[in-house]
């Protein structure tokens, strides 16, 4: 009898011994699973705004617009309340620009402009919109960005900036064989420059630049229709001598040809005749009139092709880029 209790007491030592063993290794489990996270969370990265401007400007540094692109992208999602909020949509616009996404680019920027700020911010901004909308072929947009906001523009520096490429627009304008005005504008707009700022921008260069462009070799529109009279006689005024040489000769065997049908009697094949030969020559004495202008406006083109171009003005480089890079963190 007392060796079964005996058995029966060793039985349940035996059963709560395993039982111990076993809560203990689930306790040890547990505790491992707790102490993974915690060192999981221990070793987590906390990013701040700046961390995040700060590797999305270094991609820009790095040319790698594109990702730079998607960074600053990011800063503005998770960090809508950052004071740089401006300055990153800016960057945004920048490397769209880049990226020759000109479209989107004019958007970003303009999103600053709608907000009226007299900063630096909307300043440059505004001169990378008219940039973008120059690199779309719109150049009137480009014109009315910068004209609105010489509106707003109190400083005499940036005055003076809208100024001078205000003027280049018109100079590029001026290559239009059906404009008239743009350089009488643009050489206003340069008047309208401080002292200083001739000075920066070379003004002179530019005034010398419309002077020539006005003052170009150029043929009477009155005196190639005079000479008209004679076929080809305006066409070999404005040198265009092949055209002057068929125009004679065409015109000549149509009178010849109405004269000779006419002389022998055949009334009706000279009507026709000279019918056809009236419209030549109207048409001679017109396409005289218009070699005159197109002579002019090829005179000038080669001036203002060979010393002016658009896609070397707007100073972006030196004043929009200063503004990007120079973030304090």
């Amino acid at each position: 009898m007392k060796q079964k209790q005996m058995k029966q007491k060793q039985k349940k030592q035996k059963q709560m011994k395993q039982i111990s063993r076993f809560s203990i290794l689930m306790l040890m489990i547990l505790m491992g699973l707790l102490g993974s996270d915690l060192r999981a969370e221990s070793k987590s990265l906390v990013i701040t705004s700046d961390m995040q401007y700060q590797y999305a400007l270094q991609l820009f540094t790095e040319n790698d617009y594109e990702t730079a692109m998607v960074e600053f992208k990011r800063f503005i999602h998770f960090f809508p309340d950052s004071e740089h909020m401006d300055q990153a949509k800016f960057s945004t616009g920048v490397c769209l620009y880049h990226l020759e996404k000109y479209h989107e680019a004019a958007r970003a920027f303009n999103e600053i402009l709608l907000k009226d700020k007299e900063d630096e911010i909307t300043r440059e901004s505004c001169f990378f919109q008219a940039r973008a909308f120059i690199k779309l072929g719109n150049i009137g947009y480009a014109q009315i960005v910068l004209q609105n906001y010489l509106m707003l523009a109190k400083d005499e520096k940036t005055r003076d900036r809208i100024y001078f490429n205000l003027a280049q627009i018109h100079l590029e304008k001026a290559k239009n064989p059906m404009d008239q005005e743009s350089l009488a504008i643009a050489k206003k707009n340069l008047s309208m420059m401080s002292d200083p700022g001739a000075i920066k921008y070379n003004r002179d260069y530019y005034t010398n630049l419309i002077f020539k462009a006005k003052q170009a070799p150029a043929k009477s529109p009155a005196a190639a229709g005079f000479f008209a009279l004679i076929p080809g006689g305006g066409f070999l005024y404005c040198e265009r001598f092949h055209d002057a040489l068929v125009t004679f000769c065409l015109n000549a065997g149509l009178m010849y040809a109405t004269y000779s049908a006419w002389d022998h009697d055949n009334r009706a094949l000279a009507g026709v005749v000279g019918f056809v030969e009236a419209g030549f020559y109207t048409a001679n004495i017109y396409g005289s009139v218009s070699s005159a202008h197109k002579y002019n406006q090829t005179q000038k083109l080669k001036i203002l092709n060979k010393e002016f171009s658009i896609a070397s003005g707007f100073d972006l480089q030196n004043e929009g880029y200063a503004l990007l890079l120079n973030y304090e963190f």
